[in-house]
């Protein structure tokens, strides 16, 4: 741990108590784009550290928010207990796996219940929004630089290389996340809120956000955050007929089942053909996506220690196992796959959610029906992005924090019943 890693981890854990409520979200989402996934304390990472502090502070000031009566609570529940379930599937030989589950779960769950707990309603959740944008601009800066000079400044904050990735001649600036593409996704998901920024007239800030999205998006020189950005382009031109949005999921459908028919293969492998900065791995990806199918009866009931005869390549950390480019399947190789179902379930549940509250807010003619779209656009941005990367380092952060804002956000006042279970009548 560097001197200005632990100075910076002071400053936030600080923050992080005294901080006014409104803007209590700060601290974690500035770790969670400027400090590398490194423990400092024991198994204890800075984003981890504030998640305790952050829920410690929400419970004994009263507005720790979770219910077993709330679906989406309900599914984080079902997902946190099979992963830790899943560890008597595994062996010890990289360390124990109830102890890795038991981080996952506090990562994963505590991301959630801190996301539920700090941005629980319309008006701070708009103030993360707003503030998301203007904090990768620094993230900007240095990934700018690391593609110019090959030199990893944010290697004294806990970043995992002190130099870029270079990759066919492509240098793949990666800030403090430990892959390029993971860098990429946290531009590409943020964009979105760039262009709500926009939409509510805050065209100065939108401007400079979003340069500051688009530059680390292209300063990580991958393929898969491109494909989130399409995901925004496509949702600010479906805006003016987002009620026919249905007709364009069918189509995709249709779609997918003609390239499989014509092409003789599944729709993924799409994902081959693309290549959209020199140097992808799209075929890897797609070819990924049908080993799993193929040896699904090693991983279905709780995951699998050894994917090496998977794929041809292998990974450098691990004899045992291929290289798992794929939340989903990651999900499944490590504790079954009952996790990347449930994983879709609170994904379908969330759109499901927002399309509820945003038709109700259309009838009101309400602008803030904006911001619910821009919610479903960032959140399907990361669904793409799970495609093509697992969220193996502190981008969990960007992902949960919005899906824990996902239930305040369509119960914005009492009309919005839109997931919460009606209350049983009194008798």
């Amino acid at each position: 741990m560097t001197p200005a890693l632990l100075i910076f981890a002071s400053v936030l854990v600080l923050a992080q108590l005294v901080m006014p409520r409104r803007f209590a979200f700060l601290p974690l989402v500035v770790a969670g784009c400027h400090l590398g996934n490194v423990e400092i304390l024991g198994d204890l990472s800075v984003a981890r550290m504030l998640i305790m502090l952050g829920l410690i502070r929400a419970y004994f000031g009263k507005f720790f928010v979770f219910s077993t009566k709330h679906p989406i609570d309900r599914l984080f529940l079902y997902l946190c207990g099979f992963m830790v379930l899943s560890s008597v599937g595994h062996h010890n030989q990289m360390g124990s796996p109830w102890i890795y589950r038991l981080g996952w779960v506090w990562n994963i769950l505590g991301a959630y219940l801190y996301g539920r707990s700090y941005l629980p309603d319309l008006a701070t959740f708009k103030r993360y929004a707003f503030t998301l944008p203007l904090v990768l601009v620094p993230l900007a800066f240095g990934m700018a630089s690391e593609k110019t000079t090959q030199v990893n400044a944010y290697y004294i904050l806990g970043a995992a290389r002190p130099t870029a990735m270079v990759r066919e001649g492509k240098i793949r600036a990666q800030g403090p996340f430990r892959h390029a593409i993971l860098a990429g996704c946290a531009g590409a998901s943020t964009l979105p809120f760039a262009y709500l920024m926009w939409r509510s007239r805050r065209r100065f800030w939108a401007l400079v956000g979003g340069s500051a999205c688009m530059g680390v998006i292209l300063f990580c020189a991958s393929s898969g955050p491109l494909a989130a950005v399409a995901v925004t382009m496509a949702a600010a031109a479906l805006w003016p007929i987002r009620n026919y949005l249905y007709l364009f999921r069918w189509m995709a459908l249709l779609m997918g089942a003609a390239y499989w028919i014509i092409a003789g293969r599944g729709p993924w492998y799409i994902m081959a053909s693309l290549d959209l900065v020199g140097g992808s791995t799209g075929w890897h990806r797609s070819k990924l996506f049908d080993q799993g199918w193929v040896y699904l009866h090693e991983w279905f009931l709780f995951g699998t220690d050894y994917t090496r005869h998977w794929m041809a390549t292998g990974v450098s950390w691990s004899p045992d196992h291929s290289d798992i480019t794929n939340y989903y399947l990651h999900l499944g190789v490590t504790g079954g796959v009952a996790l990347p179902i449930l994983l879709v379930m609170i994904l379908w549940r969330s759109f499901s959610a927002l399309g509820r509250r945003m038709r109700e807010l259309q009838a009101d003619r309400s602008p803030e029906e904006m911001t619910l779209w821009c919610v479903g656009t960032a959140l399907s941005a990361h669904a793409i992005s799970f495609v093509s990367i697992s969220y193996f380092d502190q981008m969990y952060v960007l992902f949960y924090l919005v899906v824990g804002a996902v239930p305040g956000l369509v119960m914005a006042d009492a009309k919005s019943a839109a997931i919460e279970p009606t209350p049983a009548p009194a008798t």
